[in-house]
């Protein structure tokens, strides 16, 4: 009997080891500027920071893209989010990337303008803002992972369009075959001509590959919990081949004490998705 038990685990210890690879969570969120008409209404920032702050340290995110941030409004809710390490590329940042602290080593990060200029501060077509995505290259452990973090104008159909298609070079160019997340308030649905620009070899849209999504309403809430509405405004486009396990729109309010609100206008879109693992 003890010579069959010996057996088993000498047995056992030569199958060899299958990972199963890294599971990590990423969020994509337009936390809103402060519009006066914001603060008359009863969605002043000073509200709704605490709130926000809430929802990422609930869902334990690894990595955040935020869009339309200001330098004081992204220095309180740093304050409030000690575990996490905020990546700029420059002092007036609008779009960074936040990272748990001690999880990614970043190699590499800057910023490139949606424009016929990218290298330069510029705006090109039809848009009104210099326009611009925030880059990181991530290490974890021996994997590198590319963040792309975008806000596309909100004017501009053609500039929609172009920086969908310069989208698509610089991650081609940059990433190469290393996994990546592409993703942001692209200001257009899925139904038009700008989503159709991002549907090539080099990307997929993290819902439509997703083992399970929940999209309970549009990501564009209008700040209003009880409206429901289809603009889902916001995406999440990877790397084919990438697994991802969860697509989901987070719709959750919080009560001021006289109503229920979102914490922004914007609700985020996340995902939860597989390194290969193949180097652990």
């Amino acid at each position: 009997m003890i010579k069959h038990i010996a057996i088993f685990f000498v047995l056992l210890f030569c199958i060899p080891f299958v990972s199963y690879g890294v599971e990590l969570r990423y969020a994509s969120w337009n936390i809103r500027w402060e519009d006066p008409k914001d603060i008359e209404k009863g969605d002043a920032w000073e509200k709704r920071k605490e709130p926000i702050a809430n929802v990422i340290k609930f869902h334990d995110f690894d990595i955040v893209g935020l869009q339309e941030g200001s330098p004081y409004r992204l220095k309180q809710l740093m304050e409030l989010l000690p575990e996490y390490d905020i990546i700029l590329s420059d002092t007036m940042e609008y779009n960074p990337i936040i990272i748990k602290k001690g999880l990614f080593t970043v190699a590499d990060y800057g910023r490139f303008y949606l424009s016929k200029t990218p290298e330069k501060k510029s705006k090109s077509w039809d848009s009104k803002h210099a326009r611009y995505c925030t880059w990181a290259k991530l290490k974890f452990k021996q994997d590198s992972l590319y963040i792309f973090n975008v806000h596309f104008d909100h004017h501009g159909k053609d500039a929609q369009a172009e920086s969908a298609k310069l989208m698509n070079r610089k991650i081609y160019s940059m990433a190469g075959s290393a996994p990546f997340i592409f993703a942001g308030d692209m200001n257009f649905t899925s139904s038009s001509k700008s989503y159709k620009n991002l549907e090539t070899p080099v990307m997929v849209d993290a819902q439509k590959i997703a083992e399970f999504a929940s999209t309970p309403n549009g990501s564009y809430n209008h700040f209003d919990p009880t409206r429901f509405g289809i603009w889902q405004l916001d995406h999440i486009f990877v790397a084919p081949g990438t697994k991802v396990k969860r697509f989901g729109i987070l719709n959750e309010t919080y009560y001021d004490g006289e109503k229920f609100r979102y914490p922004s206008d914007h609700s985020p879109v996340t995902i939860r998705f597989e390194l290969s693992g193949e180097n652990y």
